[in-house]
């Protein structure tokens, strides 16, 4: 009897061992602090903003100095050339311009035919006309002076507005003029002008604009919110490669892309358009550039409008561009 006694009391202590020892490890377990791993850092939201666009990069000194630079000289591109001029040069890029005389009127000539072009897509992006409409020409719309071809086409002649729109740019064409004024209506046209800010114009009679507010016209057409990407694109595409192509395109190189558009009447010759000088990209690669010669004959304009294009090119075109 002793003896088991003796043998029992012993084994306490052993299991008391095999008990305490596994409740130390895991009180030292679960109240120790967690280990971190020294090598990853702690992100923050300061580290990796979700949705921050990357900040715009300055522009260049070069660039705005550039343009003012060009604004001296289309003094003296004027000075060297007889007649009144007036000219502006916007650079997307840096927001500046270069002007002479930028809000002078001239007459607008057929430059006017870009107002009835914004008119007639402004509603097409508003719904308010497909341009897959035809138009029929009728005997008072044909309007045989002048640039244009329709006027040797049958009265009674259908086409589509969009077809129209191309008669209306690409040839210059009066009578197509005619017929889109009388589609959409002139005060409608006059609307629209005072809707972008060009209050210095008159549409039909005086038919007298300023550079400046030409620009405005230009940057309307361009801008793909005022209609859209695909109707902006393509009033583009109806400027580019007209059938006159020697004022501001020129004395360009080949590969530049120039969307356009001319006037003339009698001593007043004017162009307007949107250059791309590497003949593609964005808006925010090319510039715009309005110019008119009054006074002077039309070989005389035609020299000042080459100098004017040529400045501003070798302005603001891409070093590897010139």
């Amino acid at each position: 009897m002793r003896g088991r006694g003796r043998q029992r009391g012993g084994r306490v202590p052993l299991l008391l061992v095999l008990v305490l020892v596994p409740c130390i490890v895991l009180a030292i377990y679960l109240f120790s602090p967690p280990e971190r791993p020294t090598a990853t850092p702690t992100l923050t939201a300061v580290d990796r903003p979700a949705s921050a666009q990357p900040p715009e990069p300055p522009v260049a000194p070069e660039r705005v100095r550039a343009v003012e630079e060009l604004d001296e000289e289309l003094r003296a591109v004027s000075s060297m050339h007889a007649g009144a001029h007036g000219v502006v040069v916007f650079d997307p890029y840096s927001g500046k311009s270069a002007s002479l005389n930028a809000d002078r009127r001239f007459v607008a000539a057929s430059l006017s035919k870009l107002y009835a072009l914004l008119t007639l897509y402004r509603a097409a992006s508003r719904g308010e006309l497909s341009l897959d409409d035809e138009i029929t020409m009728r005997p008072s719309d044909v309007w045989a002076e002048g640039t244009g071809v329709l006027y040797r086409y049958p009265v009674g002649t259908t086409m589509t507005l969009r077809e129209c729109a191309r008669f209306l740019i690409k040839e210059s064409d009066n009578t197509a003029e005619v017929m889109l004024n009388r589609y959409l209506g002139e005060e409608e046209i006059e609307a629209e002008l005072r809707r972008i800010g060009a209050h210095s114009t008159s549409y039909w009679m005086p038919n007298t604009t300023t550079p400046n507010d030409v620009l405005l016209v230009l940057k309307a057409i361009s801008d793909p919110s005022y209609t859209s990407p695909e109707l902006s694109a393509e009033m583009l595409d109806i400027m580019t490669g007209t059938s006159f192509e020697d004022r501001l395109p020129q004395p360009l190189p080949e590969d530049t892309r120039v969307a356009h558009k001319i006037g003339s009447y009698e001593s007043t010759f004017s162009d307007a358009g949107i250059v791309f000088p590497e003949g593609k990209g964005g808006i925010d690669q090319a510039y715009y550039l309005v110019a008119f010669s009054e006074g002077a004959t039309e070989g005389q304009a035609r020299e000042t409008i080459h100098d004017v294009s040529l400045a501003a090119y070798r302005a603001l075109a891409p070093p590897d561009a010139r």
